[in-house]
């Protein structure tokens, strides 16, 4: 048995949630020994995708993997993505539908291309990506992205965002940013606010229901607009949530808690210690909304070595290597028909 323990049983479903102070990961065990693997950030002790390292210390096989999503194309949730496609070959890999329009591609390509080799960053490994797997799919509101069936039981995987609206003024925007000529350099792909283009994803096991929130923003044609639209809001409910954009208020809408969600949901988030999320004021939040709050990370602050404890670590050797130590995971699991998940932390995942 590996550190993550064993794995669900066939009649078991889970969702579990990965993330340092910047970068995502979800794995979901849909049925049967059927994967979905959303988003992609590095394990700290392997420096290989988290859902690869953790698919493999419980011990199943890449080829249960039916389905990868890549919900945008910010850095924090695409870190291995390339790695990920490529070792999955035979699932199914999609990414937002924003990547059906040349502007995308055009943009994706310059920052991520041979028109910025030496850069780093989203586009980049989107770019690799896409390269690797030729065969992605773009998907956007209404769109399927799994579908099962144990006995009775009709199991769903379907997307709530982009939404077409969003869609169009997210590429409006993109295509201001599209560089003038080939050798355009800059260090990593434009952040578009607010996020319009991530995919919200609806998981239904025929009973019960998860929605992973994605980094989408509350904007007429984002939260609001998934929110408008009957045939979002009249899907099952969910009783476990992972919170959209790392349980910022921008992420948040009160018809996310009373029209999507059951009453007194699970919830899971990971932080982005870059700006600061959650704040404290958003875990405030959070508790109240939730029956129980999980974030994979306790801090929202990277820390910091301070500049007198670093000279003098450098007296003692001429390389250093900063670890993250605020990496952790969050698992809910629970038998299909089963009235309550199981939740498990590893690593720095804490209750809020």
């Amino acid at each position: 048995m590996g550190l993550y323990g064993s794995p669900p049983t066939n009649s078991q479903v889970e969702v579990t949630i990965f993330g340092p102070g910047r970068g995502e990961a979800i794995i979901a065990h849909l049925r049967g020994g059927d994967w979905l693997l959303v988003d992609s950030c590095i394990h700290p002790g392997s420096k290989e995708p988290a859902a690869l390292y953790y698919l493999r210390d419980i011990g199943v096989e890449v080829a249960g993997v039916k389905a990868i999503v890549a919900s945008h194309w910010h850095d924090d949730h695409v870190g291995g993505m390339s790695s990920l496609a490529s070792a999955c070959p035979n699932a199914e890999f999609f990414l937002s539908g924003v990547f059906l329009e040349d502007e995308a591609i055009e943009i994706v390509t310059a920052y991520g291309g041979s028109a910025a080799e030496a850069q780093t960053g989203g586009a980049k490994e989107l770019f690799k990506s896409v390269s690797v797997r030729k065969d992605f799919i773009p998907i956007r509101q209404r769109e399927i992205v799994y579908q099962g069936q144990v006995g009775n039981r009709q199991m769903n995987v379907v997307a709530f965002s982009p939404t077409v609206e969003g869609q169009k003024q997210w590429l409006l925007r993109m295509a201001a940013y599209i560089p003038k000529t080939a050798n355009t350099s800059i260090t990593h792909a434009p952040e578009m606010r607010p996020n319009l283009a991530a995919v919200v994803l609806h998981i239904d096991f025929g009973d019960d229901a998860v929605l992973l929130g994605s980094d989408l923003e509350d904007h007429k044609v984002g939260w609001k607009a998934v929110l408008s639209n009957q045939w979002c809001s009249n899907r099952r409910k969910s009783s476990a949530y992972k919170v959209a954009h790392h349980g910022g208020k921008s992420g948040d809408n009160p018809g996310i808690w009373s029209s999507l969600l059951v009453e007194d949901p699970l919830a899971g988030l990971t932080p982005y210690s870059p700006s600061g999320l959650p704040t404290p004021e958003d875990k405030k939040r959070l508790k109240s909304l939730a029956a129980e709050a999980y974030i994979t990370s306790a801090t929202s602050r990277r820390p910091q070595i301070p500049r007198d404890v670093l000279k003098r670590m450098q007296t003692m050797g001429s390389k250093f290597v900063r670890i993250d130590a605020g990496f952790g995971g969050v698992r809910f699991r629970k038998k299909l028909g089963g009235t309550a998940w199981k939740v498990e932390t590893f690593g720095t995942a804490q209750k809020l």
